[in-house]
């Protein structure tokens, strides 16, 4: 039911279960994402407001919302890139709230006016080659999980794959036997990665002894936590992070790089093909990128 209230969470409520899935059929992922931009603003509505936990829509003008994207950068360390993602949930979001209830026009239209903030150009770091092997270094594969870390690693670096997208794998998914691995992208688009020979050993060796034994919802996922459900994007991104800093004992390189722990994996495999002399085209297809032009900066 379409909300006819002045609370961004009837709003919200009908952004998520209605507007989003049925009649912009937008993908899980950005589902995902959309919802962590809300997170964030009503957490920052707290810190001004705590007694206000379910503001009007009224609150929400365009000088707050720069000052929230101010603070995403500023106090949360988000990069330029992330802002405008955070940007993109917000217009929308105010987008759908503009064509529901004509009296919040003028706001949305002035929201939806914000401008994107220039990102900068530069080839984004990546892991040598001697890094990548520090990195598979630390792990330590006599612990529980620490053969599932280890394929996890591996797996990143050969796929070059999103975050999502290795949570999301499941064992159909894998053809050990052809060594390759569907994975399934933005835009809910899918394709097929090769698998190194090495890269199907040590998931071989996962599956037969390794893998915890999930619970029945996640028993086709892949990779599997400690609470035997599926692995999540945030647990991925700490296990990363992790294993990226103790790495830096060994490659003390690599405390002077700016590299995300788990998008640095994907710029990592990029750019050692493009060493390695493989097609752009086909660097562009194994990434899954919609644009050449993507794959252009690892040139």
């Amino acid at each position: 039911m379409i909300p006819s209230s002045t609370k961004l969470s009837d709003y919200l409520h009908y952004f998520f279960t209605c507007y989003l899935p049925e009649h912009r059929d937008v993908s899980p992922h950005t589902q995902a994402s959309y919802k962590q931009t809300f997170i964030q603003l009503l957490r920052y509505c707290k810190l001004g407001a705590p007694d206000q936990a379910n503001p009007d829509i009224d609150r929400f003008q365009v000088g707050f919302l720069l000052d929230f994207l101010t603070y995403l950068e500023k106090q949360l360390g988000n990069t330029a890139s992330t802002r405008n993602a955070r940007l993109a949930a917000l217009k929308s979001f105010f987008k759908m709230v503009s064509l529901l209830q004509p009296r919040y026009q003028v706001q949305c239209r002035q929201i939806l006016s914000l401008p994107v903030k220039r990102t900068p150009k530069r080839r984004p770091d990546f892991l040598e080659k001697q890094e990548v092997d520090a990195v598979f270094a630390s792990v330590d594969t006599q612990t529980q999980d620490g053969y599932r870390d280890l394929c996890i690693l591996r797996t990143l670096y050969n796929t070059g794959a999103r975050a999502s997208e290795l949570c999301a794998i499941r064992i159909p998914d894998l053809d050990l036997e052809k060594k390759r691995v569907l994975l399934y992208g933005k835009g809910r688009k899918s394709r097929i990665v090769p698998l190194w020979e090495t890269t199907v050993a040590f998931l071989r060796t996962y599956l037969k002894s390794e893998r915890r034994v999930p619970l029945p919802p996640y028993r086709e996922f892949l990779f599997i936590n400690q609470r035997r459900a599926r692995l999540t994007r945030s647990g991925l991104y700490h296990l990363c992070l992790g294993y990226l800093n103790q790495a830096v004992r060994k490659a003390p390189t690599l405390a002077h790089k700016e590299i995300h722990p788990v998008h640095g994996w994907r710029y990592t495999t990029a750019s050692h093909l493009t060493l390695a002399g493989v097609d752009l085209t086909v660097i562009q297809e194994w990434l899954g990128h919609a644009s050449i032009n993507t794959t252009s900066r690892y040139k």
